[in-house]
């Protein structure tokens, strides 16, 4: 028994990997999120579509982000032959982080809702701005004017430049473990397949063929939590990718089944006090 506790333990020291990284500085391309802005108009039917086309235009901006640091993380390294632990960590460090806000973006969108008797109505939808997306809508849909939320996530494709130190340990034999620290990675425009994800919320206004609307998402443009640290190997970084807070307001236009729509968006974020302007355009067609 005791000989098959020492073999597994063997296993896995012998097998277990620890990879984390520093994150001195880096860049890292960041596009829009998605233009939804809820129904913008009264809806007669139970089921409403729209398939609607999307533009945004401005001058491509890189993004300082302050008081992002690389947080103190620890890990042990166990000695089979002096049956001790040892402290393997990397350590709290400052990070110089930048966004490469993508302003000019094209992409194309689908929705459906449902309502029902007490003007509540309930939505999905799936579109491609550089990459797929999909969301999930709810509100409350008046003859004067609407309310509602969603939630989405995506796919997309970005190039980064970063670096930093990459710790790394891998289990060694059964006598002994190698620890080596003190490699430096560095990159320039690797292109990187991540997802993102955030939520939205919306209001709008309708007199006659026109409506007013206003939209605020907030969204995490990076939900990774490893970067390439090697040819073959991805390490753990400790700091989380901020948020980016986009309004946008903007004018409807609906003679018939198409709806067009003129608005100007801001982006900042939680932790920067920078704004940047561009702005969106939208065509649509509605039954």
């Amino acid at each position: 028994m005791r000989l098959l506790y020492i073999i597994f333990l063997f296993l896995i020291v012998s097998c277990a990997t620890i990879s984390e990284m520093n994150v001195e500085k880096g860049t890292f391309q960041t596009i829009k999120p998605p233009n939804i802005y809820g129904n913008e108009r009264y809806l007669t039917n139970e089921s409403n579509s729209i398939i609607s086309y999307n533009a945004n235009i401005g001058k491509n901006k890189t993004i300082p982000l302050p008081g992002i640091t690389n947080e103190r993380t620890s890990c042990d390294k166990y000695d089979l032959l002096n049956n001790e632990y040892k402290e393997f960590c990397v350590q709290k460090t400052p990070a110089n982080i930048n966004y490469r806000l993508i302003e000019n973006t094209l992409g194309i969108q689908f929705n459906k809702t449902i309502k029902n008797y007490y003007d509540i109505y309930f939505g999905w939808g799936v579109g491609v701005q550089n990459q797929p997306y999909g969301f999930l809508m709810l509100g409350y849909n008046g003859k004067l004017f609407e309310v509602g939320g969603a939630g989405f996530w995506g796919l997309t494709i970005n190039k980064a430049s970063y670096e930093g130190m990459w710790y790394f340990y891998h289990g060694g034999t059964f006598a002994e473990s190698e620890v080596k620290n003190l490699e430096y990675a560095k990159f320039k425009d690797v292109t990187i397949f991540h997802s993102y994800g955030g939520a939205v919320a919306h209001a709008s206004f309708f007199w006659e063929k026109f409506a007013l609307n206003y939209a605020v998402s907030i969204t995490n443009p990076w939900l990774v939590n490893e970067l390439p640290a090697s040819a073959s190997d991805d390490a753990y970084i400790s700091f989380w990718f901020p948020a980016l807070l986009m309004q946008d307001i903007g004018i409807s236009y609906t003679p018939n089944k198409i709806k067009y729509r003129l608005g100007i968006n801001q982006i900042t974020g939680v932790k920067f006090p920078e704004q940047y302007f561009g702005i969106s355009l939208q065509m649509a067609y509605m039954w």
